[in-house]
């Protein structure tokens, strides 16, 4: 299943019904939550059930919604029998309940955003929490995109922000993916690292514009989060759009589940994120062939046993999950370390032609407080405690090859 429409502009409800009355689609399950219901949702309902469609509404209540299975059972237990279409009006979370509970009942979907908060609309995958950890799933794309551009520009501006922080973490992302194929032969596409340069390239022309709230860059915000989506669903997973600056946002995220804090917008932490990965990026940029050379004299390579233990360390009652999420490459680690330690040697000029895409640090805090976003930690309200594990241990949420592999290679974690 692909993405048919998207729309972004006015009169995006106008939109939508033209669109499922071409389809032929008059059944619909409206998935909301109170926020999202009072933006959007309301209209949608009034509009699509004067032309005669039969749309059921569920409700998530509550203040706090999270991608979990009490969630999915909610919305599934509020269905019926009847061949409906999923209406996913909200922003990231909305959206991965919904496209993972029609792909599970095999029923396609329709994203209507209500803030440009996170590139998850139109993705084949949905991050869900398992067991307390968040793990991403099969889902499915959905069939069209309504985007409308005054309930965007009204939507509050930490999830305007998060959106910019999501696509500010594609510097390292796709760093990192370009690390993985020069250091583990992963396979890469360069039309895909190309585009998702080109969106980068955009928002972040457009900083000032979208701190403010204007139309035009807000429309071009919510272009780039459609269009990494796409990226994402075109690859079959998320390499091209997540790397070790969202590994670091879903150990945090983990943290406030295990500890029932209050949760932080997805985008936020990626920012922050990216801002302590585009340091380590600049520690590479600071080591000299000669360095890493005597570097790898120095450190032992990693072995299965030892990264076992670290997990434990880091993720306690969690641990087995992540060993089992890295199984095959602790299986592979001793050919996968070999061939990283030769390579490290051998493309170290490489490896930081790489690195030195990554723009500075202190570039990416200036241009996520252009729009208003964390840019610290200690701004998200983690602990220099919580903020060392999550360098220390985030590496192991995936099994892939990132920038903080290297440094655990060379001894710098």
């Amino acid at each position: 299943m692909t993405v048919e429409t998207q729309y972004v502009g006015p009169d995006a409800v106008e939109a939508l019904v033209r669109y499922v009355e071409a389809q032929g689609l008059s059944r619909f399950t409206l998935v909301a939550d109170e926020r999202t219901r009072s933006a959007l949702g309301d209209a949608v309902h009034s509009a699509l059930t004067a032309e005669g469609a039969d749309v059921q509404m569920t409700l998530l209540t509550g203040d706090e919604v999270i991608a979990d299975g009490e969630r999915v059972l909610e919305i599934m237990a509020h269905g019926d029998q009847n061949d409906r279409a999923f209406l996913a009006v909200g922003a990231g979370t909305i959206t991965d309940l919904t496209r993972f509970v029609s792909h599970r009942l095999a029923r396609p979907f329709i994203s209507l955003p209500t803030a440009p908060s996170a590139d998850a609309f139109t993705s084949a995958n949905a991050p869900m929490v398992v067991h307390r950890f968040k793990r991403t799933l099969d889902a499915q794309e959905p069939i069209a995109v309504f985007a409308d551009m005054d309930v965007l520009c009204e939507a509050p501006s930490e999830m305007i922000a998060a959106g910019v922080g999501d696509i500010l973490g594609k510097h390292t992302a796709l760093a990192d993916w370009r690390l993985g194929a020069l250091l583990w032969d992963e396979k890469i596409d360069q039309s895909v690292v190309d585009a998702m340069y080109r969106v980068l390239h955009n928002v972040s022309g457009q900083l000032e514009a979208i701190g403010r709230h204007k139309a035009p860059a807000i429309a071009g915000l919510m272009r780039g989060l459609l269009d990494s989506g796409t990226a994402m669903a075109r690859w079959e997973n998320s390499r091209p759009a997540s790397g070790s600056e969202h590994h670091l946002s879903h150990y945090w995220e983990m943290i406030l589940l295990q500890q029932g804090r209050a949760a932080a917008l997805h985008g936020a932490k990626v920012g922050v994120g990216t801002v302590l990965m585009a340091r380590s990026y600049r520690r590479l940029l600071d080591l000299s062939a000669d360095d890493v050379r005597a570097r790898l004299e120095r450190t032992r390579p990693a072995q299965a046993d030892e990264e076992r233990i670290r997990i434990r360390a880091g993720y306690g009652p969690l641990a087995e999950q992540v060993i089992a999420e890295h199984a095959e490459a602790l299986e592979m680690l001793p050919v996968l370390t070999k061939r990283m330690r030769t390579r490290l040697a051998d493309r170290w000029e490489q490896v930081q032609a790489v690195a030195a895409d990554v723009p500075p640090p202190e570039e990416i805090v200036k241009q996520l407080r252009t729009v208003g976003a964390p840019t610290d930690p200690a701004d998200l309200g983690f602990t220099a405690l919580e903020t060392d594990d999550a360098l220390r241990y985030a590496h192991y949420m995936r099994s892939r090859l990132t920038v903080r592999w290297v440094e655990r290679t060379l001894g710098l974690l």
